[in-house]
């Protein structure tokens, strides 16, 4: 395929709306190298900075995407985990006791910590990382509280980033939820006309667009999450907050109708039907895709331009249903088919319904005030605080330190592991060997199939990375020529690690060999070393997930089968008692659909990791799958009655949907 540069930076730049990579590398780059610019014309270079900018480093990675004050407490808490794992190696590295031993605790903390959140993976890694920096540096304690107070100015430089950067890029975690949702939507129809375009669609691509359905609830699961952040006794107004929740509902209704859409098409896949009219159906189903892109983009950004771009594509969605229903009146078809085809236009008028009435909604709220918009902000702050409450973190230290829990089997793995690779590099002397047990920290995942597929990528990426590192470091140029490479690779580093991990282990790696070389520690000799370690590490973390407590799908997928199966019956249930109006008053069966989804998630998972796992814990796959499958079509259906039974309310009454 011919490249368009033009319409790939269109198209980051509309990601960039919902996924803002570009801005967060900029950070990154920021956060880096400014220490390794500024902190010499103060002090002159030495090796003190280096710590100075991998603390930056280290809390500019943090992948939170909410409020920015919360981002600065939580860099603010690495920051004081980082600093205290390097003072405490530095002061034990002499000692391959304490450190082995210091090792286990910092590992087992590292991997209880990395579970708590999506951020937590990044403090694990930075504490453990700074630990091992600390044991392979030992020195006394009056240094190493010098090398503390390195680690703290980059730690101070990149929390003000965050503050600089607040201005400029305000957060807004209500409407970047809904967009989100959108997006998803609009991936899934993506996904389905992939599908449509093959005739005799494989497991492969019926386990992307199940993905894809997957990412719709979650997102929806996320949104809910927040919105619920909101106190109750809140002295701002909460005319947009309710005005969201309205939105939220109208994409959640649409995600419901695509999947149905979905059955429908599937249900007329082989019929002669499909192979007539596939044209104007790929076409409709098409506008309907670009159409909720569209509004994923007017949600995020308020912006009168995208506005009317999307209701230029609702307008072409709504001419493309009109073309299809003039193409069925004139032909003949059998009574199944005609059923299947009238709830088709039912469910493509729906989806028509459903994004009109959210451009109501967003013209509606292109009103209201912007000091409104600051409940977006205290919303954050509110469920920051919640969580601080002795009821709370009661709650966490239980999950947490639960012996049974597979959480707590997987930081015990990770602990022993870490404590291994410690004990490989102080009694074999191996230069620069803490790379194996970093290597592990990163790599050892809950479950074997991740560890292995990640373990080949940090391979690949690391060897990779070193010829082409070990070629710049040969090139006869100056420590400031140096520094702009450096600069370049640390963009790229930031942006892969999101998008494509072993292609962001290549830029780390390149990184890791320029900063050596700024440290006049770069050789030859320095840099195989590396490569060694990070398959010893990379090793270890494969044969340790393979030894020590494993988790193996094909054990944990009867008993999610039979959740799922419980939950099916149970949705099937309440929406019975919804259509005969036996349910409590302000009972819905909204709450038992999301019960029903997240269980078919998680069976669906299941089996996803069972395609990673080795051949021989991968028996009846296809028939664990197929009852994956079915599980699903089984909610759908339920989900096309409640539907069906309250499709003329959509719009009409207030539900709380939960």
């Amino acid at each position: 395929m011919r490249f368009q540069p033009i319409k790939q930076f269109n198209t980051i730049l509309q990601q960039e709306y919902l996924e803002p990579t570009i801005s967060w590398s900029i950070r990154v780059v920021l956060a880096l190298n400014v220490p390794l610019i500024v902190f010499p014309l103060f002090f002159g270079f030495s090796y003190h900075i280096i710590w100075a900018a991998f603390g930056a480093y280290m809390l500019t990675l943090i992948d939170y995407r909410g409020s920015h004050y919360k981002k600065m407490l939580i860099q603010f808490v690495e920051a004081i985990l980082i600093l205290i794992a390097a003072i405490i190696g530095m002061n034990i590295g002499n000692s391959m006791v304490f450190s082995v031993i210091g090792m286990l605790v910092i590992g087992v903390f590292a991997a209880l910590i990395r579970n708590w959140s999506d951020y937590g993976s990044t403090i694990g890694v930075g504490v453990g990382f700074f630990y091992l920096f600390g044991i392979s540096n030992p020195t006394g304690f009056s240094e190493s509280l010098v090398y503390g107070w390195y680690i703290l100015m980059g730690s101070i430089w990149a929390i003000a980033i965050i503050f600089i950067s607040f201005p400029f890029s305000a957060s807004n975690p209500l409407r970047r939820s809904l967009a989100t949702i959108w997006k998803k939507n609009t991936e899934y129809l993506d996904a389905l006309l992939v599908s449509f375009l093959d005739p005799e669609i494989d497991n492969e691509d019926i386990r992307n667009i199940t993905a894809k359905e997957i990412e719709i609830r979650a997102a929806i699961d996320k949104s809910i999450e927040l919105f619920n952040r909101r106190k109750e006794n809140s002295r701002l107004k909460a005319d947009h907050y309710d005005q969201m929740m309205e939105i939220r509902k109208s994409a959640a209704y649409f995600g419901a109708n695509a999947r149905v859409i979905h059955e429908e098409l599937e249900s007329l896949r082989g019929n002669s039907f499909l192979q007539t009219n596939q044209s104007i159906l790929y076409k409709t189903i098409s506008a309907l895709s670009q159409a909720s892109a569209r509004l994923s983009i007017v949600i995020f950004t308020f912006r009168g331009e995208d506005l009317t771009m999307a209701k230029i594509r609702i307008k072409r969605f709504e001419i493309a249903v009109g073309i299809l229903k003039n193409t069925l009146k004139s032909q003949e078809f059998e009574e199944d088919d005609r059923i299947i085809l009238k709830q088709l236009l039912v469910n493509l008028e729906q989806c028509h319904e459903l994004m009109k009435g959210t451009i109501d909604l967003v013209n509606e709220k292109l009103d209201f005030k912007r000091s409104n918009y600051f409940e977006n902000y205290k919303l954050s702050f509110n469920h920051f605080i919640a969580g601080l409450q002795p009821r709370a973190m009661v709650q966490i230290v239980r999950e947490v330190f639960n012996i049974d829990s597979q959480q707590f089997r997987y930081s015990l793995r990770v602990g022993l592991g870490l404590a291994l690779s410690v004990f490989i590099f102080k009694f074999f002397q191996i230069d620069h060997g803490h790379w194996i047990a970093l290597t592990l920290l990163i790599v050892i995942q809950p479950y074997y199939g991740a560890t292995r597929k990640k373990g080949i990528e940090r391979i690949v990426g690391t060897v990779a990375g070193i010829l082409v590192g070990g070629a710049i470091m040969l090139l006869p140029i100056k420590h400031e020529a140096f520094v702009v490479i450096l600069i370049f690779i640390s963009f790229f580093v930031a942006y892969y690690l999101r998008n494509n991990y072993k292609v962001g282990v290549f830029f780390v790696t390149i990184m890791m060999v320029v900063m050596m070389q700024l440290s006049k520690q770069g050789s030859w000799d320095l840099i195989w070393w590396r490569v060694l370690s990070t398959l010893i590490g990379s090793i270890l973390a494969i044969s340790i997930s393979f030894a020590f407590w494993p988790i193996w799908e094909k054990q944990r997928f009867p008993a999610l089968l039979n959740k799922s199966l419980n939950m099916n019956l149970f949705y099937l249930s309440q929406v019975s008692l919804s259509y005969q109006n036996k349910l409590p008053a302000g009972i819905t069966w909204h709450r038992s659909r999301r019960l029903s989804e997240a269980a078919n998630n998680n069976l669906f998972a299941c089996v996803q990791r069972m395609y990673e796992e080795p051949q021989s814990h991968q028996r009846e796959i296809d028939v664990h799958f197929a009852k994956v499958g079915s599980n699903i079509r089984i909610s759908r259906e339920i989900t096309s009655l409640a539907f069906q039974f309250g499709k003329h309310s959509l719009f009409g009454r207030a539900r709380k949907f939960a």
